[in-house]
């Protein structure tokens, strides 16, 4: 008999994509996404947006049984159908927030294994309706640039597993509106697998200014620890990238030094920056953070440096927001101080509002000007009044069911669908509690390493009380390392995480709302709104009312971008 040779198994087993609102397990071969999702026919990646937005999409490619030895992706050119259009890929750069005339970036997916659940029952409460599903498993967390020492191009894939790509594309301001169209070329050892792309640019144009203050802080101490340098102006372009706003105390030296931070001029194309807000400057100005600091520590200091700092921002940052931040989620017996400070910084006669993350409490009464609470204390009674009054209520951090919450077990959608109950609810700036919490502060149990390894561990918050969780308080990763050197990504800059990018779109998503708002659309907001966040924050009951996959988003956001385009 002659011999019969059977031909070599092709590497990829199947490639299809998926919108940003989807963690895509390795060993999850079966998702039901795989047919067909907003972003994904069976055939062409689908995805629209409006110009001045940044819109995401993944490619997953799974592996046959033999594996992949080099896998890549590169989508090089959108181009409009029948018009001028170009929307254009450019190599990354050595930093990743130098964004000039790289409209189109690519990202591969990096997993974490989620082997225990979060324990800390202001992110979930274990156990219960409010669980995220699916807790458990390799979950994709990091979007790591496609240059990188380590996660860049080429990756291996093991066996019978997926391999996820993230696509942002950036729709510059001026992009005529219609039908953009493209391949994403997959090459996968010797084996070539082209997929189409298309993009719809509506005919509007979303703002540079963020209807919404995302206010995130930022330690650049932990930044120099793992750098070895300093790498403000890099860090700030990211967050500008992402329409967030990385905060820290400022005094008058800090901030004279940054002005140019406020002002606009370090998101320009000269200093590196192309994307939203290019050439607007940043809204806060955060006079002290987690703390009166040694400034306003007493009355007597408080008085005699509150109006140096207002009028100081009054002739250099006009128009820009600040507070005096007192002691962190203070408890009762701080309240007098609290008081007293306060007292003294009215007396003083300086427009400095006073901001506490305490739920409203008779003890502090007209002291505070700004309350920021955790999400089951938000009052929306209380948050009326105070609105009345010229003061306000914000809520910060994650917390199901109320909000989403930020750790990786958690669904794609949760900061999302936290942005969207902020829109519900009229709350001006939401706050989260920690951008690179790479190093854990005085808290953390005796012997655990205090200079984290969250490339490695999952776990980046652990305290003295036992209360521990997967990613809380790292919405990025360092690109270099010094503390642990077998885990340098050779990448001078920050590397991103789908919790961030998600962030990204609810705040565009909030743009969306306020347009349609502002443009008589109020009916189809109020509709859509109760439709994606039907009970949030104090409405909440027990379990998750919002959806927890993107398709429910992306209609959501389809029938905003036809009424805004036609309005």
């Amino acid at each position: 008999m002659p011999l019969v040779v059977k031909p070599a198994a092709e590497p990829l087993a199947a490639v299809w994509a998926v919108n940003d609102g989807e963690k895509i397990e390795a060993d999850d071969l079966a998702n039901p996404n795989k047919q067909r999702n907003s972003a994904w026919d069976g055939h062409t990646a689908r995805v629209f947006g409006a110009r001045n937005e940044v819109v995401a999409f993944q490619l997953v490619a799974e592996a046959g049984a033999g594996g992949i030895g080099a896998l890549s992706v590169r989508l090089p050119v959108l181009r409009q159908v029948g018009g001028p259009g170009v929307i254009r890929y450019a190599p990354p750069a050595a930093d990743p927030t130098d964004t000039v005339g790289r409209q189109i970036q690519v990202f591969s997916e990096r997993c974490m294994s989620i082997r225990e659940k979060s324990n800390a029952d202001w992110i979930y409460l274990r156990d219960s309706l409010a669980e995220p599903p699916d807790v458990l498993g390799d979950k994709p967390v990091q979007l790591v640039p496609e240059n990188a020492a380590q996660g860049g191009f080429p990756l291996a894939v093991r066996a019978l597993a997926n391999q996820a790509f993230w696509f942002d594309i950036y729709i510059p301001r001026h992009a005529p509106a219609g039908i953009y169209r493209g391949q994403i070329e997959v090459r996968a050892d010797h084996q070539v697998r082209v997929v189409p792309v298309e993009l719809t640019v509506f005919a509007f144009t979303l703002p540079d200014q963020n209807s919404i203050d995302a206010m995130f802080y930022y330690e650049g101490s932990q930044v120099e620890l793992r750098y070895g340098r300093n790498l403000d102006p890099v860090f700030h372009r990211f967050a500008h990238r992402h329409r967030v706003e990385f905060v820290d105390g400022y005094d008058i030296a800090k901030a004279s030094a940054a002005r140019s931070r406020f002002t606009g001029a370090d998101f320009t194309k000269a200093n590196g920056y192309e994307g939203p807000g290019e050439g607007v400057g940043n809204s806060l100005v955060t006079r002290t953070f987690y703390g009166p600091e040694p400034d306003f520590d007493t009355p007597e200091k408080a008085k005699a440096n509150a109006p140096l700092w207002t009028d100081w921002l009054a002739h250099n940052l006009p128009g820009k927001k600040t507070f005096l931040y007192m002691p962190d989620e203070p408890g009762s017996e701080e309240f007098a101080y609290i008081r007293s400070l306060s007292a003294a910084v009215r007396e003083s006669g300086a427009p400095l509002p006073i901001f506490v993350t305490h739920a409203y409490d008779a003890g502090l009464g007209d002291s505070i000007d700004i309350w920021a609470t955790v999400a089951d204390l938000y009052d929306s009674k209380t948050a009326d009044v105070l609105r009345k009054q010229g003061r306000d209520m914000w809520f910060y951090n994650g917390q199901r069911p109320n909000i989403g919450s930020v750790v990786i077990e958690s669904p794609a959608t949760d900061p999302r669908a936290t942005i969207w109950a902020a829109f519900k609810h009229d709350v001006p700036t939401y706050f989260y509690w920690h951008t690179n919490h790479w190093r854990h502060n005085r808290q953390v149990l005796p012997g655990r390493e205090r200079n984290q390894n969250v490339w490695g561990d999952p776990v980046t918050f652990h305290n003295k009380r036992g209360w521990w969780a997967n990613g809380d308080g790292v919405l990025m990763y360092p690109g270099e390392d010094l503390i642990y050197p077998d885990q340098n990504r050779g990448i001078a800059g920050p590397i991103s995480t789908i919790q961030l990018a998600n962030f990204r779109r609810g705040i565009q998503d909030h743009l969306y709302l306020t347009m349609a708002r502002e443009r008589g659309l109020g009916d189809l907001v109020d509709r859509t709104v109760e439709q994606i966040v039907p009970a949030v924050l104090d409405e909440a009951g027990p379990r998750v009312s919002f959806p927890q996959q993107g398709n429910d988003y992306e209609r959501a956001r389809l029938k905003l971008a036809l009424a805004l385009s036609k309005s």
